[in-house]
């Protein structure tokens, strides 16, 4: 989902986010420190990521991109299974919300959640979901991709098998039609 005013939106709370956070997709570069982010677990309290490789996928329950891609992030995580790289979704929904929409897509990503009024989305300056952003064990974001883009899923897969000493795994079958691009 892209911001297509030219005014960035007004949260529900009524809380106007600063204007210069959204002018770009996302607001932090590669190479630069991750900020800490005050994310939560399904009961509402405040929890520690874990250390090394992170992949984070911010995302919306409404969101057909995210939609479409879930279940790729997941078999990521399937990928990197018992390797040093973690996958972190962070839902902007609550967290009834989003158990559904994982069991209606059949996924299992470690979810952590971004309140209203988004202030970990609003931190890192994101304009829209799906973001992907790729953090290293020195807490530098070292990639990040807007929406769905299938040459950095596989990037993404690729990365996640090499940190679980796994050769690379055909992350799409040859049978699906996956767009090389979507919005979010």
């Amino acid at each position: 989902m892209i911001f297509k005013s030219t005014r960035p939106p007004r949260p529900r709370g009524g809380r106007r986010p600063s204007p210069s956070l959204y002018n770009r997709a996302v607001a932090i570069d590669p190479g630069t420190p991750f900020p800490r982010l005050a994310l939560r677990d399904e009961k509402g309290q405040i929890t520690e990521v874990p250390p090394g490789e992170i992949l984070y996928g911010f995302f919306k329950t409404t969101c057909p991109t995210c939609e479409l891609a879930w279940p790729y992030l997941d078999r990521i995580r399937s990928i990197g299974e018992g390797g040093s790289l973690s996958i972190r979704a962070v839902s902007q929904d609550e967290p009834e919300t989003t158990r559904r929409f994982y069991e209606e897509l059949g996924v299992q990503i470690p979810t952590l959640y971004d309140a209203e009024p988004w202030t970990a989305s609003e931190t890192l300056g994101l304009a829209a979901v799906p973001t992907f952003l790729m953090v290293g064990s020195d807490g530098v974001l070292r990639d990040s991709a807007v929406g769905f883009r299938r040459d950095k899923m596989e990037e993404f897969a690729d990365l996640a098998a090499r940190l679980a000493g796994r050769p690379p795994a055909a992350l799409f079958s040859p049978a699906e039609n996956v767009p090389a691009w979507k919005p979010g």
